[in-house]
């Protein structure tokens, strides 16, 4: 694909530096204010936090509501998460710094990029002739990028224009619309799991053909993820059942030291346990399951699970080491149980930050 790089500095009370873009898009992600009733519900079905510094309610408001509803436009799509778009709304604009988000998400004053006139001004070298008569960016000689997530006229008016706040508009002025639309365009057209950072990597370099660009963004996602629950792990109430007598297991072994190749379905073994040897035990005893003994073989137990729909009592096999060389059990809320490395013992963690950034695979097998 031809691409087009250039920066677009916008006017008004916010500075933006936006750079690089595919021939047919300027992304620039910003947020929104409203329906707060449906974006807090689903805060609580992705984890997502009630609040993030740095990040304005309405904004927030707006991933939040972009990351649950992409399924409805991209149902081939899955692994989204607020913190996604909330990355790449810091690179861009600074999560629309300095505009006003009316109740129904539209933003004022207008988001608008550099006259696309090949000048040379915020480094843009190609002209763009007007594809919109001005409708969408004011210009009917040039076009401009436009809107809190900075869409060319024409890229709007495809497949990655959605109507984000269900007035039955697509505007990509409103920060709910241009959210769904960013979410949309980051999942393409085909399956994707975004929850594989590989996979991710590669849908924010289509939004902006630039090695650096995705390297700033990925990194403001992790620090997003953070924040609170990790990103695209349902927070629910406590396991029953099989899953909550596995996991009672695994409990009463914290503060058992790291013994690598520690632990078999009997017990601990050498004085302790290792991140595989743990779950082989807590499967046997409370579930009668024997489950390989490593990580890597674990990852053909059961069944494949996406990020988003992960249960109390599901296995993650983490690829931290570029081998797989990782497993815990996932008790819920954001966290799981796992015997760490040597010189640490048996203990429960967040998902969010350090293990959020690398690769996952959650098995099945209760």
């Amino acid at each position: 694909m031809k691409a087009l790089w250039w920066c677009l500095s916008l006017v008004g009370t916010v500075a933006l530096l936006l750079c690089a873009l595919p021939y047919l898009f300027i992304p620039a992600v910003a947020g929104g204010a409203a329906a707060h009733g449906k974006a807090t519900a689903a805060m609580g079905a992705v984890g997502a936090p009630s609040s993030v510094p740095g990040i304005p309610a309405g904004m927030l408001s707006a991933y939040i509501r972009a990351a649950a509803n992409i399924g409805t436009v991209r149902p081939r799509c899955t692994g989204m998460r607020w913190s996604v778009l909330a990355g790449i709304g810091k690179v861009e604009s600074n999560h629309a710094s300095g505009r006003s988000i009316a109740p129904n998400g539209d933003i004022t004053p207008r988001i608008l990029g550099v006259r696309l006139n090949g000048s040379g001004a915020g480094g843009n070298i190609t002209s763009f002739s007007d594809t919109d008569g001005g409708r969408l960016d004011g210009d009917a000689a040039y076009d401009r990028a436009v809107g809190p997530m900075q869409f060319l006229p024409s890229t709007w008016e495809g497949p990655s224009g959605q109507d984000g706040n269900g007035d039955g508009a697509k505007d990509p002025h409103n920060a709910y619309d241009a959210a769904l639309g960013a979410a949309a365009y980051l999942c393409g057209t085909g399956a994707a799991d975004l929850s594989n950072t590989a996979e991710l990597r590669r849908a924010v370099f289509r939004y902006n053909r630039s090695n650096a660009y995705v390297d700033k963004v990925t990194g403001h996602v992790t620090a997003y993820d953070q924040t609170g629950p990790v990103a695209g792990v349902p927070v629910g109430a406590p396991a029953g059942g099989l899953a909550g007598d596995v996991i009672a297991v695994a409990r009463k072994q914290i503060g058992w030291p790291y013994i690598w190749g520690g632990g078999n379905t009997a017990g601990p073994t050498g004085g302790g346990f290792d991140c595989s040897g743990l779950l082989v035990y807590a499967f046997h005893k409370a579930a009668g399951i024997t489950l390989p003994r490593t990580s890597q073989t674990m990852r053909g137990s059961g069944n494949p699970v996406n990020r988003a729909a992960a249960q109390p009592g599901d296995i993650i096999v983490i690829n931290n080491d570029g081998n797989w060389g990782h497993v815990g059990l996932y008790i819920g809320d954001g966290t799981m149980i796992h015997a760490p490395r040597p010189g640490k013992r048996v203990e429960t963690t967040p998902l969010a930050g350090y293990w959020s950034k690398f690769d996952w695979d959650v098995r099945r097998v209760l």
